[in-house]
């Protein structure tokens, strides 16, 4: 989608809410080595969770062109992010810049800052000259396709009546956003932004922000020619700067050097959180961050400005669709993959057709799962729960499940089907699930019940400002063997619970849904419309889903290990003996009757149940099945 189309929409979003509040966007460096891109591409999936309006990725004379396109068309197409390229046309023949502008397009990318290199020379004929040939060349041969963004340095235009000029120009004849360089000094910029205004310069004006993090980044600005420092700003960073080489240059305990880091950090921080604040007193609508690679820094200045918290609101739906515009209709998912929706989007990479308004809406037989489909997307995609969040070393299947607390915990970020942090609307039910892990349920999905709540209602709000938010109940976990049949006695008194229970390979099923229909589980009504955004199709558990939430086990746990090693050996005896299973609680309203029979209810019975059981056991720990169970031979209470 056009940038300038999101921001119109996003002024209009502003109009509904109580306090406006601004867009923001991300600046990446892309990195040269598969180690260090692995790195980038879990820190995009971390910041990509506070919902910005787009990202770009530097331009770098280490980085080829190739590679920031293909970087670029990921991003946009799997995780979700509308992109913006930066678009040199330093040394370029219009051939060629309309070659490469082509394969742009062809990847679906519709939004270009242009720009001329600052490792360029003087450009000579045949090759573009100026911005405004550029754009000129573009608008004629590619029409209103694309976005254009043109990059300024304020600190060239002070009161220069022919800079100001020249810059109409260029929006005259078809840039559609400006962009400043990084700076420092408020005043000197809305000195700019008016002036802009004056000259019926209407355009939006995107001020770019570089924290200062670290001992690098103060050396960065302190000696830029083109980052202009109001002088106590400047004076503060060489002093924290010569604090440093002091304490490099000295032997000083490894506390000391971490406390000087965090000034800087700190100072950095307040700078860039300041700045912000007075900008969006002078009528500015958005930033665009610099992240150095660094989460950190951004995260705290958006906290500063209290836009985490309104995250989810700005989400279309409950989950990030890919911007491919071949999906723009699509509304509709089930639900197996929300916390996966890159590995969701490979998978219907190739259909022709998208649900708009039912999940029936497409064949469910196109939606397949094909081995080499994990190969691909571990490319694309490594796992960021690293050895250490497992455990280095399991022993026993317990080691196992206290991973799963402490995820729940938020003591970790992320788990192989979980691709980031327990987020706002399962901190609904934290507590619970936080018991169940500790009761061996291994969760990998979950939403809580929600009965009309308002859409911008911060934990579970999407859709815009205007409407109301309804979901059942939903929990699915892995499970022992041993103890699924005592599961599904505790579920059978409890009408409104569907549950459907599988192993590894399909061979062996309980469900008591007789129908075997998808069910919608989580919707929106609007003034104008009803959006059915997520399902529960129990073909699509058995036959695609199930395949991969086990081929996990391996592909991103137990792989982690060495081949022989007792670690791998229990990981794969869980793929090999555990049960999937999920619950869905179709009573939404909480009835008083179905209070005592929803899911968290049913599972207090389970674990009462099996306490009563083990401390009626004979020393060796067997029982006899359950009464009225022809289905149980023997319960091993090792294995509880």
């Amino acid at each position: 989608m056009k940038l300038i189309e999101l921001i119109e929409e996003h002024q209009e979003q502003n109009k509904l809410r109580n306090k406006p509040e601004p867009f923001f966007s991300f600046e990446f460096a892309a990195r040269s080595t598969s180690l260090q891109q692995d790195r980038l591409n879990r820190l995009i999936e971390i910041l990509a969770t506070v919902e910005p309006m787009y990202v770009d990725f530097t331009l770098s004379p280490t980085i080829s062109h190739q590679r920031l396109v293909l970087l670029s068309a990921q991003t946009q197409n799997l995780r979700g992010l509308e992109t913006v390229f930066q678009l040199s046309f330093h040394k370029k023949r219009p051939e060629k810049l309309k070659k490469q502008i082509k394969e742009l397009k062809k990847k679906g990318i519709q939004n270009l800052l242009i720009r001329n290199s600052v490792y360029s020379e003087e450009q000579q004929s045949p090759y573009f000259h100026n911005e405004l040939e550029v754009l000129k060349f573009i608008k004629n041969i590619f029409g209103e396709y694309f976005c254009l963004l043109i990059e300024v340095d304020i600190s060239l235009f002070s009161y220069d009546e022919g800079e100001y000029k020249k810059l109409k120009e260029k929006i005259q004849n078809g840039a559609d956003l400006i962009r400043t360089l990084p700076f420092y000094d408020s005043n000197e910029f809305l000195i700019f932004f008016n002036k802009c205004r004056e000259y019926e310069i209407n355009c939006p004006i995107i001020p770019v922000i570089l924290p200062i993090i670290d001992y690098k980044s103060a050396i960065i600005v302190s000696k830029s020619e083109n980052i202009k420092v109001p002088g106590n700003i400047l004076n503060e960073i060489k002093q924290l700067t010569s604090q440093t080489i002091q304490t490099k240059q000295t032997k000083q305990t490894k506390q000391t050097k971490q406390i000087k880091r965090e000034i800087i950090f700190e100072f950095g921080v307040k700078i860039a959180l300041d700045l912000c604040k007075t900008l969006l007193r002078g009528q500015v609508i958005g930033f665009h961050f610099i992240t150095l690679n660094n989460e950190d820094p951004i995260k705290r200045i958006l906290e500063g400005l209290n836009l985490i918290q309104s995250s989810r609101i700005r989400r279309k739906l409950p989950w990030r669709k890919s911007t491919d515009p071949r999906r723009k209709g699509e509304t509709v998912r089930p639900i197996f993959w929300t916390k996966r929706p890159i590995s969701y989007t490979l998978l219907t990479s190739n259909w022709k057709k998208y649900p708009r308004f039912a999940w029936d809406e497409v064949k469910r037989e196109k939606l397949k799962f094909i081995d080499p489909y994990l190969q691909l997307f571990t490319k694309v995609h490594v796992s960021r729960t690293s050895l250490k969040d497992l455990g280095k070393e399991l022993n026993s299947i317990y080691d196992v499940e206290k991973v799963f607390v402490k995820y729940y915990k938020r003591k970790i970020r992320s788990l192989p089907w979980i691709e980031n942090q327990l987020d706002l609307e399962n901190m609904i039910i934290q507590n619970k699930l936080i018991t169940v892990a500790k009761r061996g349920l291994m969760v990998i999905n979950s939403q809580p019940r929600i009965n009309s709540v308002s859409s911008n209602d911060l934990r579970v709000g999407f859709g815009g400002l205007d409407g109301y938010i309804f979901q059942k109940r939903y929990l699915e976990f892995f499970f022992k063997p041993s103890r699924i049949e005592w599961l599904l006695n505790a579920i059978k008194d409890s009408p409104h619970l569907r549950y459907y229970a599988t192993n590894h390979d399909g061979s062996v099923t309980y469900t008591n849904d007789e129908k075997l229909e998808p069910t919608t589980v989580t919707w929106g009504v609007f003034s104008d419309k009803i959006i059915g955004t997520t399902v529960v199709d129990p073909d699509t558990f058995k036959n695609v889903w199930r395949k991969e939430a086990f081929a996990l086990w391996i592909w991103q746990w137990g792989y982690k290990y060495k081949e022989k090693s007792k670690s791998r050996k229990l990981i794969q005896q869980i793929h090999d003996t555990y049960f999937l299973v999920y619950i869905l609680d179709n009573d939404f309203i909480n009835s008083s009757v179905s209070t005592q029979q929803n899911i968290w209810k049913v599972l207090e019975r389970l674990f009462s149940l099996e306490d009563n059981m083990k401390n009626q056991c004979d020393t060796k720990n067997n029982i006899n099945a359950m009464p009225n169970s022809n289905k149980i031979k023997t319960i091993n209470l090792n294995n509880f």
